[in-house]
């Protein structure tokens, strides 16, 4: 029940943060460039996720779960999904250029999420990892 429970969770957050990177604007976690494409993966992957829970097994049964391992595996379920996200859309969108998170002279740099308008989570990995040489230079 326990690795139900979190495959369940990873795949539909996976679903919900392709939706909520449309929303956001946050080129860099989108596995599609189409929005409407995005859109239709995300909302198969939670509806499948459910769909996939409810109907594989009896779930009115009594179970050893208890409330702070769901916590614990809900967690680590949808950190594991935003590494899962993270690492596919930066190999999905290998050829986005990680120069994306260089300014110009005299402006400053994206910080945080903010990043990921322009480029992928390994990008803006690279480019903070520029700066940072770039400043000691």
């Amino acid at each position: 029940m326990a690795l139900d429970y979190f495959i369940l969770v990873f795949i539909s957050s996976i679903g919900v943060y392709q939706i909520a990177a449309i929303y956001a604007k946050l080129d860099g976690l989108c596995f599609f460039r189409h929005p409407v494409i995005q859109h239709i993966f995300g909302i198969l992957a939670i509806v499948g996720a459910f769909v996939w829970f409810f109907t594989s097994k009896d779930r009115n049964i009594h179970t050893s779960v208890q409330g702070s391992q769901q916590l614990g595996i809900f967690l680590g379920s949808i950190i594991a999904a935003y590494v899962f996200t993270a690492i596919l859309s930066s190999i999905m969108q290998a050829k986005v250029s990680t120069q994306g998170g260089i300014p110009r002279e005299g402006k400053q740099y994206d910080m945080g999420v903010e990043t990921l308008k322009k480029t992928t989570v390994f990008g803006g990995i690279m480019s903070s990892l520029r700066k940072e040489r770039q400043d000691k230079v």
